[in-house]
């Protein structure tokens, strides 16, 4: 009987290590959980403007010159809180975030930016399923009309498609990837052709945490009133999982852009850096 006992003690230390060797990654709200966090994000420019020699002079003597170098910092903090299980599967959710930074300059001269923008608070409520999606009822205090929540819906259901986990547990060195090509209507005739995806690497499993590296991909390209836009760029980041609460508690990338606009007289070539910075804690 004892040689039975350690045989089956030995068998749960081995399965409780092995289950160590690998991470269900699945992102999910749970309810009756506190999400607190903290979001910064930075957007460098550096852009060459060509075309219409009467535009250029003009630009020139508002003070804007060649090449153009803009620098937007913008940082928020709050809390999504989340209620009890209903009887239809869905729990009840308010969001509650406020600006904390924005600031803007352009060639070194900072852009005066109202003082009330970064006491702006950001405040909704609605539900969610069990899982990451978000319905929205209000936003500050106003119903949201059922046109614009199923436009919301419908863009959610889109990018629903291409977020898909995956479907057994993630060893260290297992990559996988989530996003593809969407194409979103903005207005009658009127497209966005965007691919966006994330690819990301398991790196190790600790302390109830999963290391990820991530490799970031965009691309985007519409036309809206005579104006041709093109943007394209890869990245790379990092994130830390935690595989009790199936919640990122930190995300930080970055992503280099190249980007195109044709606007008939002028065009306008450049560059973009842009750096994303998350933390968060669930309670």
């Amino acid at each position: 009987m004892k040689k039975i006992y350690l045989y089956a003690l030995l068998c749960l230390s081995f399965t409780q290590l092995k289950a160590q060797d690998g991470v269900v990654f699945k992102i999910k709200y749970l309810p009756n959980h506190n999400y607190q966090s903290t979001i910064d994000m930075g957007l460098k420019l550096n852009l060459t403007i060509t075309g219409d020699p009467q535009i250029l002079e003009k630009l020139s003597s508002q003070g804007i010159t060649q090449p153009v170098k803009a620098d937007i910092k913008l940082g928020m903090g709050g809390t999504l809180k989340t209620g009890a299980m209903l009887s239809d599967n869905t729990f009840p959710l308010t969001i509650d975030y406020k600006i904390s930074e924005l600031s803007v300059s352009a060639n070194g001269k900072q852009i005066p930016i109202p003082p009330k923008i970064t006491e702006t608070e950001i405040k909704g409520s609605g539900h969610a399923s069990k899982g990451w999606q978000i319905q929205l009822d209000s936003v500050m205090g106003k119903k949201i009309a059922d046109t614009a929540q199923q436009k919301m819906k419908q863009m959610m259901d889109l990018v629903q498609k291409q977020i898909q986990f995956p479907d057994k547990p993630l060893k260290p060195g297992d990559s996988f990837t989530q996003g593809g090509p969407m194409n979103i209507p903005i207005s009658e005739g009127n497209n966005i052709k965007m691919s966006a995806g994330v690819t990301y690497k398991l790196i190790s499993i600790s302390d109830g945490k999963a290391f990820f590296d991530m490799t970031p991909n965009f691309s985007m390209d519409f036309t809206m009133k005579g104006v041709a836009i093109n943007f394209n760029g890869t990245g790379t980041g990092k994130m830390v999982y935690s595989i009790k609460d199936n919640f990122p508690l930190s995300k930080d990338g970055t992503i280099n852009m190249v980007l195109k606009v044709n606007a008939g007289k002028v065009n306008v070539d450049g560059t973009a850096v842009v750096t994303t910075s998350y933390t968060g804690t669930v309670n």
